[in-house]
C-alpha cells in the first residue's frame, strides 16, 4: 500500500474555513438541517472519472446539479455522519458540513499555476481536533475514480508550537508515549510519511533519554491507507463505522498527538 497523503484540493465556495458555532459540531449540522447519510451515490465515483475527462469550467458548469447531487449533498453529510462516529469513538473533533470547512475545495488555485486543469478531480473530506483548522490533528478521507485514501496525523506542527511541543515531549513519559502509539503492525498495519529533522534540535541534544531524543526530532506526518478499490461499504449507510473503524489502529496517536498539541 502507498501513503494516503492529503492534498490542498477541495470545492469551490464562499463558506469560511474553520469553525462555527452551529457547523462545527455533529449536533450543531443536524440542526442545520443536514439529512441523514445514506452512503455517496455511485454516480460519486462515475462523476469524478468523467471530470477527469472533462477538466472544463464549461463542463462542470453544465454538470453542475449532477455536481451537487453526486458529490456536494452527500458530502455535507458523510461530514456530519463520521463527525458523530468518531465523537462515540471518543475522539472530539469538528465536523464543518461547508467547502473550506470540513469539505476542501476542488477548484485548484491557479494564481501560480495558470495552465493546470482548472478541478482536482477528487473528494477530499477532513475532521480536526477543536482549535485551528490543519493545525491540530485530523482524520482525513479523499475519494477519487481508483479507490480510498485514509489518514490520520497532522502534516506538520506548526512552528510556532514546535518549541513548547517539544519540551512537552521531552517530559515524563509523553515520548515514549507517542512512539508506542506509532508502532502498529500487523497485515494492515498503515504506511507512515513522517517529517523528522535527522538529530534533535540543539536545545535538546542534553537528552539521554532516548525515546525523547527521538520524538523531538518529529515536526508532523501522517499515517494511513491507499485502497485501490471503493470498498462496498463507502456506497451505504454503514461507511461511517467502516471508516472509524479502519483508522482505530491510530486512534492513540491522534489522541497522543492532540495532547502534545494541546498541552504543549
Amino acid at each position: 500500500m502507498s501513503r494516503a497523503r492529503p492534498s490542498t484540493a477541495g470545492h469551490r465556495s464562499s463558506g469560511a474555513g474553520h469553525r462555527s458555532p452551529t457547523a462545527g459540531t455533529p449536533a450543531g449540522a443536524r440542526r442545520a438541517g443536514i439529512a441523514e447519510f445514506e452512503g455517496f451515490p455511485r454516480d460519486t465515483v462515475t462523476f469524478l472519472r468523467a471530470l477527469a475527462r472533462n477538466n472544463t469550467e464549461e463542463w462542470l458548469e453544465a454538470n453542475r446539479a449532477r455536481y451537487e447531487a453526486a458529490i456536494l449533498t452527500p458530502a455535507r453529510q458523510c461530514v456530519v455522519a463520521v463527525g458523530e462516529a468518531l465523537h462515540a469513538a471518543g475522539c472530539r473533533v469538528v465536523a464543518d458540513p461547508r467547502v473550506n470547512g470540513s469539505i476542501f475545495r476542488m477548484a485548484r488555485d491557479r494564481r501560480f499555476r495558470p495552465d493546470a486543469p482548472p478541478y482536482k478531480t477528487h473528494l477530499a473530506l477532513i475532521w480536526w481536533a477543536e482549535g485551528v483548522r490543519m493545525a491540530q490533528p485530523s482524520f482525513y478521507l479523499q475519494i477519487n475514480g481508483k479507490g480510498l485514501e485514509l489518514g490520520v496525523g497532522l502534516p506538520e506542527v506548526p512552528r510556532e508550537r514546535l518549541p513548547a511541543v517539544r519540551r512537552w515531549l521531552a517530559e515524563g513519559d509523553h515520548a515514549a508515549r507517542l512512539l508506542r502509539a506509532m508502532d502498529v503492525s500487523g497485515p494492515d498495519a498503515p504506511t507512515w510519511e513522517l517529517r523528522e529533522l535527522a538529530r534533535p534540535p540543539a536545545e535538546f541534544r542534553g537528552l539521554t533519554d532516548e525515546a525523547a531524543r527521538r520524538a523531538v526530532r518529529f515536526i508532523g506526518g501522517w499515517g494511513g491507507w491507499t485502497l485501490t478499490t471503493h470498498p462496498p461499504e463507502l456506497f451505504t449507510a454503514e461507511f461511517p463505522a467502516w471508516l472509524v473503524g479502519t483508522c482505530r489502529p491510530l486512534l492513540p496517536f491522534f489522541h497522543v498527538f492532540e495532547e502534545a498539541l494541546s498541552e504543549g
